[in-house]
């Protein structure tokens, strides 16, 4: 039986599997003969295997066969009859040291002298101690002969390709498989890297996973950004038709923080200090060993990640990294807080939606200073023009909010019911240098012309109309405290009551206060930021 033994040496890994190339050699007699190639995969799609090899070889009659089908000696077989003998070994030695244990019970008899009793009993925990070790010895080869028997079940069970070969001259022919297996993937991981001063830089790096029950060894490796042939399906068009709402949506406050959402709690924020390992002579500074990353091609439906050099990658390993591509994020950086909600300060990084090099939301590790600060959401809202990034929590700065004052009254010519509120917000900052620190806060909105809110006292910040967004920056000295203060009033008719509501992550238009869930109001066509 002629047998073409391959070995992986390349690999084209999809998102959700990977052609794999197989490259071996076999030595053929002239005229036709049947070839068996193994190394195939079990979890392989078999209508996409295909040999390839030099001119003067013709092959026909491609079939799939199991190995254990084809051999009468199965290698399993032999590692079985291994164990049954290791197994039969153990009990004989364990069979002698229980005749050792039993002879030496010397009740009732008086053939022995008192000295061969007393050799006799000193003797016996030096045997019955080598008689262990040796058990002990045996049961770890069979441990180890039950892997190769594990190994050996596996490759007996992988298909086996077998075509009837024609060659025209005798000779050693290199060959060539190629096919698509289906149990391999990788799936993009993202690094955000930053100082706090310069522009991010986001890493694209690469989680490899392949679980075909063969590890791949020193194999050239590229990354494709979708899948063969079935990357999607061109949808179709229904016609889109336009009619007026019957009832409009009342207008809620929304959320201050849009673009990119916290997933994991944050360390401090600013002054991170640089990583060291500290010797008993000297400091060591140590920098991110940089990897070569992959040399990227455009086809016309994927992105060719080609990574460099020979890689290893073990089938049934939780993943393995590989560095793709690195982009320049400019960045501005601020903190800002919003005292009536959290009394944090945050620190935030401010990038343009355009240079996000992404259309769809990732999830990426934030590496403040070379140190790992915690999971961040980036969504690349195209309809806004920057993404908020929250880093983490400046811990140097403190921020307090406290309700100063609530006053009712009532207008009796009026009839109307009068609240004053006064709130005082003090930010001191406890960091070595002077900070600019964006303040968020808000007052109430009316959505009845009954209801009436005239502002007081803004100390300065800004109002957004129809949102009654409040936005101020502020500049506080170091250990010095600044204070704001905001107040306003609310009136309405003394019969009626209110109630404040509060919804978070939607959009109402300014003007007419119906939901809005893109740039323009579906109501009255209001452009709404």
């Amino acid at each position: 039986m002629l047998q073409l033994n391959t070995t992986i040496d390349k690999v084209n890994i999809y998102r959700n599997g990977a052609e794999v190339y197989r490259k071996g050699t076999a030595e053929l007699p002239e005229g036709t003969n049947t070839l068996y190639v193994y190394g195939l995969s079990e979890s392989i799609r078999l209508d996409t295997v295909r040999l390839f090899s030099t001119e003067g070889i013709t092959c026909s009659n491609q079939r799939f066969e199991r190995i254990s089908e084809k051999n009468s000696e199965l290698e399993s077989e032999k590692i079985r009859a291994k164990i049954a003998l290791l197994n039969k070994q153990i009990e004989v030695k364990e069979y002698q040291g229980n005749l050792w244990k039993s002879n030496g019970d010397f009740t009732n008899r008086t053939s022995q002298s008192p000295a061969e009793i007393e050799e006799y009993i000193n003797k016996l925990p030096e045997r019955l101690e080598k008689l262990n070790l040796e058990i002990l010895d045996l049961g770890k080869e069979i441990a180890e002969l039950q892997k190769d028997l594990e190994n050996a079940e596996e490759v007996e069970k992988r298909p086996l390709l077998a075509v009837d070969i024609i060659a025209k001259h005798s000779g050693t022919y290199p060959f060539e498989v190629r096919y698509y297996e289906t149990n391999a993937s990788w799936s993009p991981v993202f690094e955000l890297h930053t100082d706090s001063k310069s522009s991010a830089e986001l890493r694209m790096r690469a989680r490899i996973n392949q679980y075909s029950s063969e590890d791949w060894k020193d194999i050239s490796v590229s990354l494709f950004s979708g899948n063969p042939s079935s990357t999607g399906q061109l949808p179709d068009l229904n016609p889109v038709f336009l009619n007026f709402q019957e009832t409009v949506a009342k207008a809620r406050n929304a959320s201050f923080f849009s673009g990119a959402k916290m997933e994991a709690p944050m360390a401090s924020g600013m002054q991170l200090e640089e990583t060291a390992m500290m010797d008993m002579d000297d400091t060591i500074t140590f920098g991110r060993v940089e990897a070569e990353e992959a040399e990227i091609s455009s086809e016309e439906t994927m992105t060719e990640y080609a990574l460099p050099g020979k890689r290893d990658i073990p089938t049934g390993s939780e993943g393995t990294m590989a560095d793709l591509q690195k982009y320049t994020l400019n960045t501005d950086y601020n903190i800002v807080t919003v005292p009536c909600l959290d009394p944090s300060a945050y620190l935030i990084a401010t990038i343009k939606t355009e240079d996000v090099p992404f259309t769809s939301s990732i999830n990426a590790a934030i590496y403040l200073n070379d140190i790992y600060n915690g999971q961040v959401y980036i969504n690349p809202d195209l309809t806004k023009e920057k993404i908020d990034i929250t880093l983490g929590k400046e811990e140097h700065v403190h921020v307090s909010r406290r309700e100063l004052s609530r006053k009712a009254s009532t207008t009796l010519f009026k009839g109307q019911k009068v609240v004053d509120y006064a709130y005082e917000t003090k930010i001191t900052n406890y960091s070595a240098s002077d900070v600019e620190i964006t303040v968020k806060d808000q007052i109430p909105i009316s959505q009845n012309k009954e209801i009436t809110v005239d502002v007081k006292d803004l100390s300065g910040a800004s109002l957004e109309s129809g949102t009654g967004f409040l936005t101020q920056k502020i500049s506080v000295s170091s250990g010095k405290t600044e204070t704001l203060n905001l107040s306003y009033k609310v009136s309405w008719p003394k019969d009626k009551n209110i109630k404040e509501t509060r919804t978070a992550g939607k959009k109402w238009c300014p003007v007419c206060g119906a939901e809005v869930f893109g740039r323009f109001c579906p109501e009255c066509g209001s452009v709404v930021n």
